[in-house]
C-alpha cells in the first residue's frame, strides 16, 4: 500500500509528516510514502501579518487542492490552522497525540522568561492577533510587533536582536527542539487561563477526502482517542464562536479519561477588553461542550458589551 503525502515544505511541516508515518505504521506496517510539498500563499508572502492576507486557511486551502486533484491521498497539518469548515468533500480523520497545547514566551538567555517579568517597551513578536489581544490585556506597556517566517526563523530572528522576545506554540518548538539545543534560549509556558489557545493548537491533523472510507478508517485506527476527543469539542466551539485564525478568541479542552473541562476566551484586539470561561462536564460529550463553551462565552462578552 503507498500512500501519498501533502504537506508544506517547512522543517516543522516535514517532521509533522514524518510523524504521521509512524503512527500509520504501528498499525499498517508495510505502508510505503511519497511525500509531495506544497509552496502555499502563507509560505511565499513574508512581508504582511497573516489577517492582512485577506485569506481564511491561509495554510489550508492549497496543500488540500492537491487531495481535490487526487495528486495526493492525505495531508498533514497543524490542527489549529484549519478554519472552521473545510474544503467540500474533505475530512479531517487523523489526530496525533497532543503535544503541549501552551502558548510560550521565548527568550534569548540573558533576558526574562516570565510575561511579568519583561521590563516595560519590551519588543514582542507574534502574528497572531489572538496572541495579541490577551498580551496587552495583561501587558499594556509591553510592544506587540509583527513577525513572520515558520518557528525556526522566528527564533533566529530572535536570537539576533530583531525582537526581545517572541510567542509561539510551545508544540512546534518542541517538534523541533532536537535541532535547536545549541540555541542560546529559554522559554516559559503562558497559562491556558491567561492565553487560551487556538482550538487545535498541539494536535497534528490529516486530511482526506470523504469518499476514501478505506483510508479514513486506516486514519481512524491510528489516531490518538484523547486527541480526537479534545479535537471534536474544541473544533465545535470554533464553528459555534464564528472564529478563525484571525479573530482574538481561544479555547481548549482537557480530558482526562472521567471528566472534561473547556477553557475559553475572547478579547478585543487592544487588550481593553476580555472574557474568560471555564466549564465542566461528565456526560463526555465533546462536540455539545464546546458548543455550550462557545454559547457562554459569547453570552458573557455581549453582556459587557
Amino acid at each position: 500500500m503507498k500512500i501519498r503525502i501533502a504537506t508544506r515544505g517547512s522543517r516543522l511541516s516535514l517532521i509533522q509528516s514524518d510523524i504521521v508515518m509512524r503512527m500509520l505504521r504501528r498499525v499498517e506496517p508495510n505502508i510505503q510514502f511519497e511525500v509531495i510539498i506544497i509552496r502555499t500563499t502563507g509560505d511565499l508572502v513574508q512581508d504582511k501579518p497573516l489577517y492582512a492576507i485577506g485569506t481564511k486557511g491561509i495554510f489550508e486551502k492549497e496543500v488540500n487542492l492537491a487531495l481535490l486533484k487526487d495528486e495526493a491521498d492525505i495531508a498533514v497539518h497543524s490542527l489549529k490552522d484549519l478554519p472552521s469548515e473545510i474544503s467540500p468533500g474533505l475530512v479531517i480523520a487523523g489526530f496525533s497525540p497532543r503535544d503541549p497545547p501552551f502558548d510560550v514566551l521565548v527568550v534569548r538567555n540573558d533576558y526574562p522568561s516570565d510575561l511579568m517579568a519583561l521590563p516595560s517597551g519590551a519588543k514582542v513578536g507574534t502574528s497572531s492577533v489572538r496572541r495579541r489581544a490577551f498580551l496587552l490585556s495583561v501587558r499594556k506597556d509591553i510592544s506587540i510587533n509583527v513577525i513572520r517566517g515558520n518557528v525556526d526563523t522566528r527564533i533566529n530572528k530572535l536570537i539576533r536582536g530583531d525582537y526581545d522576545a517572541v510567542v509561539i506554540a510551545e508544540a512546534g518548538l518542541v517538534r523541533l527542539i532536537n535541532d535547536m539545543k545549541s540555541l542560546h534560549i529559554r522559554y516559559a509556558r503562558i497559562p491556558l487561563d491567561l492565553l487560551p489557545p487556538a482550538p487545535g493548537q498541539g494536535i497534528i491533523a490529516v486530511v482526506t477526502r470523504e469518499k476514501d472510507t478505506n483510508l479514513i478508517d486506516l486514519l481512524r485506527k491510528a489516531s490518538d482517542p484523547k486527541a480526537m476527543v479534545e479535537a471534536l469539542a474544541e473544533r465545535a466551539f470554533l464553528r459555534t464562536v464564528g472564529g478563525g485564525c484571525h479573530v482574538p478568541v481561544g479555547g481548549i479542552a482537557i480530558y482526562d479519561g472521567n471528566y472534561m473541562e473547556f477553557i475559553a476566551g475572547i478579547a478585543d484586539i487592544n487588550g481593553n477588553r476580555k472574557v474568560i470561561v471555564k466549564i465542566r462536564d461528565s456526560s463526555i460529550d465533546p462536540e455539545r461542550l464546546g458548543i455550550n463553551a462557545a454559547h457562554e462565552l459569547l453570552r458573557q462578552w455581549n453582556e459587557r458589551t
